[in-house]
C-alpha cells in the first residue's frame, strides 16, 4: 500500500483559486436533514492530485484540520469533488491542554498503529517491517512544515502563499510522483549511499 497524508488548505485550496472564484462554499443536506458545507477545491490542483492517485494507486489519509469534521464528512467531500482513490483514515488530533503537537507526530502515530516504523540501520529489517505492515511507501503533502526529521524524504512541502499562490501545482506533482514511484528503502537508503559518494 502507498499512502498520501494530505493537507487541504493551501494544497487543494489556494490564493489564485480564491481570487478566480473556484473555491466557493458548497452546501449539501445529509439524509437526517443536517446542512453541511465545505470550500470547493482548486480545479488544477485536484486534477493533478487525481492524476497522482490514479498513476500510483495511493490511498488517502487526511491530516488536514478538515479531519476534525470526521471521516464521513471527508468521504462526502471527496465524492462531491469527484476525487480519485479512497480515503482510508484520518490522523489523530494529539493537541492537549492548548499545546500544539507537530503534525508529523500525528502522522507517525497513525503509521505506528499500522505497524510501520522507520528502521535506519538495516534494509533487511526495514523490508520485514514493510511486508508486515503493508506500507510500501508514503508521502506527506502539506503547506505547513512541522514534520519529523525521519519524514524528510517523504515530505512534499507545498510552499504557502504568498511564495506560492497555486497550491499543489505541476512542480509539486512531479516531486510527489518521483517519491511514490519508489519504496521506503529506495527513498531512505539510496540517499545515504549518494551522500557518501558526494563526501
Amino acid at each position: 500500500m502507498k499512502i498520501i497524508f494530505l493537507d487541504i488548505d493551501g494544497v487543494l485550496n489556494c490564493e489564485s483559486a480564491y481570487r478566480n472564484g473556484e473555491c466557493q462554499y458548497q452546501e449539501w443536506v445529509w439524509e437526517d436533514g443536517r446542512i453541511d458545507h465545505y470550500q470547493r477545491f482548486c480545479t488544477r490542483s485536484k486534477e493533478l492530485l487525481n492524476k497522482l492517485i490514479d498513476e500510483t494507486g495511493a490511498k488517502i489519509v487526511i491530516s488536514s484540520t478538515w479531519r476534525h469534521s470526521g471521516i464521513e464528512f471527508m468521504k462526502k467531500v471527496w465524492s462531491m469533488e469527484k476525487m480519485s482513490g479512497e480515503i482510508i483514515g484520518i490522523t489523530p488530533s494529539m493537541r492537549t491542554k492548548g499545546i500544539d503537537i507537530p503534525r508529523g507526530m500525528e502522522i507517525q502515530h497513525y503509521l505506528n498503529e499500522m505497524g510501520f516504523t522507520h528502521i535506519n540501520w538495516s534494509e533487511k529489517e526495514q523490508q520485514k517491517n514493510i511486508d508486515k505492515s503493508g506500507v510500501e511507501n508514503y508521502i506527506i503533502i502539506d503547506d505547513d512544515s512541522d514534520m519529523l526529521y525521519r519524514q524528510k524524504n517523504h515530505f512534499v512541502h507545498v510552499l504557502p502563499s504568498p511564495r506560492n499562490k497555486d497550491g499543489f501545482n505541476q512542480h509539486y506533482y512531479e516531486i510527489a510522483k518521483s517519491m511514490l514511484d519508489k519504496t521506503v528503502i529506495e527513498l531512505n537508503y539510496t540517499e545515504v549511499v549518494d551522500n557518501k559518494e558526494n563526501i
